[in-house]
């Protein structure tokens, strides 16, 4: 399933009144186009004169790119609402997922039978679910013990990129391509030059319908 705003503020209703005794105050809630996270409390935050941080202006953001079974939903949800527990407390924890963070998490996962996690790993499902056109700006590799591999390039960093990828130790073989293929959702935009192990006939499969890219110069442009 893919969440609502209404979804989301009635759970966040249910799960206040069970899980933190209805004293989350109710924040904003959106939702995003995201394939970095599942869900997120956004926030600003300045520090006291003590050196601790004083937390305000959140917001509860909940992804929707990925078709995810309703518990995985619900479990982001929660996972969320530890975040917003703490910070509007002005609770510092020892991390982003600190001791408090974890305390919270066990005692909701042993009092109400839940699965809450501090990541997520999506399934191949999942991330098949991903079916949005986009254009990815891929350097398709081939390394010198033969294993193919991919870097998708942010534009802001595509000649960057484009000049030290070759560099790469055990790089053998490296082309350019444009594809909007959703299979390249998954797959995080680089700025720096790091590399995706794909198994080749799965690659190939999937850069059927690429467009060669060259260089002249100051442009990089699909080859005609």
């Amino acid at each position: 399933m893919r969440a609502t705003i209404d979804y989301i503020k009635r759970k966040f209703d249910e799960y206040n009144e069970m899980c933190f005794d209805g004293k989350l105050k109710p924040l904003p809630i959106k939702l995003s186009n995201a394939k970095s996270f599942l869900g997120a409390v956004c926030f600003r935050r300045e520090k006291n004169a003590n050196g601790t941080w004083h937390y305000y202006g959140f917001v509860f953001k909940i992804s929707t790119v990925m078709d995810l079974p309703e518990e995985e939903v619900e479990d982001t949800i929660l996972h969320e609402m530890i975040h917003y527990y703490i910070m509007s407390n002005q609770m510092q924890d020892t991390a982003p997922h600190g001791k408090l963070f974890i305390a919270k998490m066990k005692e909701i996962n042993v009092k109400f039978n839940r699965k809450l996690s501090v990541s997520h790993r999506s399934t191949k499902e999942q991330l098949d679910s991903d079916l949005r056109r986009r254009q990815h700006l891929i350097c398709v590799s081939r390394l010198k013990n033969g294993r193919r591999a991919i870097t998708i390039a942010t534009k802001t960093r595509l000649f960057d990129l484009w000049d030290t990828l070759p560099r790469i130790p055990n790089m053998a073989e490296w082309r350019w391509v444009v594809s909007t293929d959703p299979f390249f959702n998954r797959f995080p935009r680089a700025t720096k030059p790091i590399i995706y192990y794909v198994p080749s006939e799965e690659l190939e499969e999937h850069l059927k319908d690429a467009l060669p890219l060259v260089r002249d110069g100051n442009t990089i442009r699909v080859k005609r």
